[in-house]
C-alpha cells in the first residue's frame, strides 16, 4: 500500500514538472518583460499560437485561439504556401515601464500587419495580391507606442513569407521574421549611434580609397607603361564600392533592392580580385599568359551572374581564393629571389593575412561566428582590426609604389649625371640630335599609328553598314566586282508574317506607340531568325518577310523556317500574357524555287522573286491569328518532323484551291 501512494506521488510530480517545463505561451501563461530586458531589448524566442488560416477576426483580443498549434514562428521550415500566416502572442510588461514609448522591433523577408490588443499598430511592406502585394525588410523607424497597465496584451501578427519558384522562404537574415520588444529610447540610441559610426567610417573610408584610386588613375593616364598603377587604382576604387555598400545595406529597407546592393558586392570584390591579380603579376609574374587567363576567368564569372546569382557568387568567392594563393605564391617566390620589391609589399600581405586572423580570433574568443552590422564599429578591437585589413595592404602597395618612385628618380639623377659627363667629352650635341631624332620617329609613329587606325574604324564602320543590307556573300561579291548577278534558288522556304487588325489597333494605340510595338517585335523576329539561319529581305509595313536557304545551300530549310515560325508563336504568346494590347500575328510558309538579287543601283536593296514568293504570301493572307499555315510543298518537307492540322483546300487568290496546314508542334521522338 505504501509502495502505490509512494509510487502515486512519484508520478504526481513528474507530471507536474512535465507541465512546468513545457509551459506554452497562452492568455493564461503570458511572458513577462522585465524593466531590464525591455531597457536592453528581448527577442521573442519562443513557441507562439499559430496558423496557417486568414481571418479578420484574428486580430481581436478576445480570439479563441485554443485550437491553433504552437510553432517557432521565426523558422523557416513553418512556412510552407505562399499564404498569409497568423501568429498571437501573450505578454506582460513590468510595472516600470507603464506609459512609456515602447516598440517592436521587426526585421522580417516578406510583408506583415502588426496589431496590438486588437488595434493595427503597423504595417511591414503591403499584403496584397501578386500584383499589389510589396516586400519589406523593416522599418526605418518602427511604430511607437506605450501601454497604461500591466495586464495581458495580446500581439497579433499577420505575416506573408517571401516563398521562392523553389517553395523556399527567401531569407535575408537567418530567420524570414524576428520580434523584438524594446524601449523606444534605447531603439533611438541603438539606430543613432549606428548611423554615426557607419557613416563616418564608410564615408572615410569610401573617401580615402576612393582619392588614392583616383590618383593613381591620373598617374596612369599621365603613364601608360606604369600598367599597375591601373590595377591600384581599380584595387581602391574596389575598397570604395565596398565601402559603401556597407552603408547601403545599413539603410536598405526594401526587399526588391537586395539584388542591386548583391551587385554592387559582388562587383566589387571580382573588381578586387582581378586588380590584385593584375598588380601582383605585372610585378612579380612572368608570363603573361596566367594574368590573362585570371582576367578572363573574372571575365566568365561575370557572365555567369547573368544567369545565376548563386553560383556566380560562390565562384567569386573561390576565384577570391585562388587570387590570394596566387598573390601569396609569387610574393613569396620573388623574397626568395631577394627582390627588394617583394619585401615591402610582401610585409603589406603578411600584415594584412595576420590581422584577418586576428579578427577571427577575436570573435572565436567571443563566442560569435557572424558579424552584427550594428555592432561591429562599436566593439573597438573589431573595428581597428578592420580598419587595420582595410588599410595594411595598400599602406604596403603605397610604399612600395614610393620605393620604386625613389629609385626611378635616383636612376633620372644618375643619367643625368653621365649626361653632363658625355658633355663633358664633347658628346653632347651627338645625344641632342639623336634626342631630337628619337622625338621625331616617336612623333611620326604615334601619327601614323593613329591614321592607320582611323582607316580601320572607317572601313569597319563602312562593312558593318554593308553587312547590315546584305547578306555577307552577296557583300563580298560587290565589294569584289562591283555588281551583283541575280542568282536561281531550286530550294528554299519563305516566312511571310503579317500582325492582325492592324490598322484598326494603330487607330486605338496611336503611332508613336504603335511604331514602338513594332520595333521590339521585329527586333526579336531579327533575333529568331539570326538563331534558325533564316536570312531576312525586308519589312513591308506591318508584314516581315524571311527566307531559308539563301545564299547559302541549306538542306534543312523548311525545318528551320518551321522552327523559327513556332519561336514567333511563342514569342507574341508571352508577350500577350503580361501586355494584354500587345499585337496577334498570323504566318504563312511556301516552300520551291526564286530569284534573288540586288535592285537597282541608288539606295540598293537585296530582295526575292517568284511563284514561291506570291504562294507564301497567299499562306500567310489565308491563315488565322496565332496560327502557321502551311502549303503542300512545305508539309510533304517536313510532315515526319512535325504535327500538323490539315485545312482542306482553301481557294486563294489567283491561285484557285489549295492545300493548306496549320503547323502545331514539333513531334517527340
Amino acid at each position: 500500500m505504501k509502495k502505490n501512494i509512494l509510487f502515486t506521488f512519484f508520478i504526481f510530480i513528474f507530471l507536474a514538472l512535465q507541465n512546468f517545463c513545457y509551459a506554452q505561451n497562452s492568455f493564461e501563461k503570458p511572458r513577462v518583460f522585465t524593466e531590464k530586458e525591455i531597457e536592453e531589448g528581448t527577442s521573442i524566442e519562443e513557441k507562439a499560437r499559430f496558423t496557417e488560416q486568414d481571418h479578420p477576426n484574428f486580430a481581436l483580443p478576445n480570439f479563441d485561439d485554443s485550437a491553433w498549434k504552437y510553432e517557432n514562428f521565426y523558422s523557416k521550415d513553418v512556412y510552407k504556401k505562399n499564404n498569409p500566416y497568423w501568429i498571437r502572442y501573450y505578454f506582460k510588461i513590468d510595472s516600470s515601464e507603464i506609459n512609456k514609448p515602447l516598440c517592436f522591433n521587426i526585421n522580417q523577408s516578406g510583408a506583415s500587419e502588426i496589431y496590438l490588443n486588437g488595434k493595427k499598430i503597423e504595417s511591414i511592406g503591403k499584403i496584397g495580391n501578386e500584383e499589389t502585394t510589396e516586400y519589406k525588410l523593416k522599418n526605418k523607424i518602427p511604430t511607437f507606442f506605450s501601454l497604461d497597465n500591466t495586464k495581458v496584451n495580446v500581439l497579433a501578427i499577420k505575416f506573408l513569407p517571401n516563398i521562392g519558384e523553389k517553395k523556399k522562404v527567401i531569407t535575408f537574415n537567418s530567420i524570414p521574421l524576428s520580434v523584438e520588444l524594446i524601449s523606444a529610447s534605447t531603439i533611438i540610441n541603438k539606430k543613432t549611434e549606428y548611423l554615426e559610426y557607419m557613416n563616418f567610417y564608410t564615408m572615410l573610408i569610401c573617401g580615402i580609397f576612393g582619392a588614392l584610386g583616383f590618383i593613381h588613375l591620373l598617374l596612369f593616364i599621365f603613364y601608360r607603361k606604369a600598367i599597375y598603377n591601373l590595377y591600384f587604382s581599380t584595387y581602391n576604387f574596389s575598397i570604395s564600392f565596398m565601402s559603401y555598400g556597407i552603408l547601403l545595406f545599413g539603410e536598405m529597407t526594401d526587399f526588391n533592392n537586395i539584388n542591386v546592393y548583391i551587385f554592387i558586392y559582388f562587383f566589387s570584390f571580382l573588381l578586387f580580385c582581378t586588380s590584385l591579380t593584375g598588380f601582383v603579376n605585372t610585378l612579380f609574374g612572368k608570363k603573361k599568359m596566367r594574368l590573362k587567363i585570371m582576367l578572363m576567368i573574372a571575365f566568365l564569372i561575370l557572365i555567369i551572374y547573368y544567369f545565376s546569382v548563386g553560383i556566380a557568387v560562390s565562384l567569386v568567392f573561390l576565384y577570391l581564393f585562388f587570387v590570394a594563393f596566387e598573390s601569396f605564391y609569387l610574393i613569396v617566390r620573388a623574397m626568395i629571389r631577394k627582390e627588394k620589391s617583394a619585401f615591402i609589399v610582401g610585409g603589406g600581405i603578411l600584415l594584412f593575412f595576420f590581422f584577418i586572423v586576428l579578427l577571427i580570433i577575436t570573435m572565436f574568443l567571443n563566442e560569435s561566428f557572424s558579424i552584427d552590422v550594428d555592432d561591429t564599429f562599436g566593439d573597438g578591437l573589431i573595428s581597428y582590426s578592420f580598419i587595420l585589413i582595410f588599410i595594411s595592404f595598400p599602406i604596403s602597395i603605397s610604399a612600395y609604389l614610393a620605393w620604386q618612385f625613389a629609385s626611378t628618380n635616383l636612376s633620372l639623377v644618375k643619367q643625368i649625371d653621365e649626361v653632363k659627363r658625355l658633355s663633358e667629352v664633347n658628346l653632347k650635341q651627338e645625344q641632342e640630335k639623336q634626342d631630337i631624332l628619337q622625338d621625331q620617329n616617336d612623333l611620326l609613329e604615334k601619327q601614323v599609328e593613329e591614321r592607320t587606325f582611323q582607316l580601320q574604324e572607317e572601313k569597319q564602320i563602312t562593312e558593318n553598314l554593308l553587312l547590315n543590307i546584305l547578306p555577307q556573300e552577296v557583300a563580298e561579291e560587290l565589294k569584289k566586282n562591283g555588281s551583283s548577278e541575280a542568282k536561281h534558288y531550286d530550294e528554299v522556304t519563305v516566312l511571310f508574317t503579317d500582325f492582325v487588325n492592324f490598322t484598326e489597333n494603330s487607330e486605338k494605340m496611336g503611332a508613336e506607340k504603335m511604331l514602338i510595338e513594332l520595333n521590339e517585335c521585329f527586333t526579336a523576329f531579327d533575333l529568331i531568325m539570326e538563331k534558325h539561319k533564316l536570312e531576312k529581305i525586308k519589312t513591308i509595313g506591318d508584314a516581315y518577310l524571311s527566307v531559308c536557304g539563301l545564299p547559302n545551300q541549306n538542306p534543312n530549310h523548311a525545318y528551320q523556317t518551321v522552327l523559327a515560325a513556332l519561336d514567333i508563336l511563342k514569342f507574341i504568346e508571352d508577350r500577350r500574357k503580361t501586355n494584354p494590347e500587345a499585337l496577334e500575328i498570323r504566318i504563312g510558309i511556301n516552300s520551291g524555287s526564286l530569284v534573288a538579287g540586288i535592285v537597282g543601283l541608288k539606295k540598293f536593296a537585296y530582295d526575292i522573286w517568284g511563284d514561291t514568293v506570291n504562294t507564301a504570301a497567299r499562306m500567310e493572307q489565308n491563315s488565322e491569328k496565332g496560327k502557321i499555315n502551311v502549303s503542300e510543298s512545305t508539309y510533304q518537307l517536313v510532315k515526319d518532323q512535325f504535327n500538323f492540322e490539315y485545312r482542306g483546300k482553301i481557294d486563294t487568290k489567283g491561285k484557285g484551291a489549295m492545300d493548306m496546314y496549320f503547323a502545331l508542334q514539333i513531334k517527340n521522338n
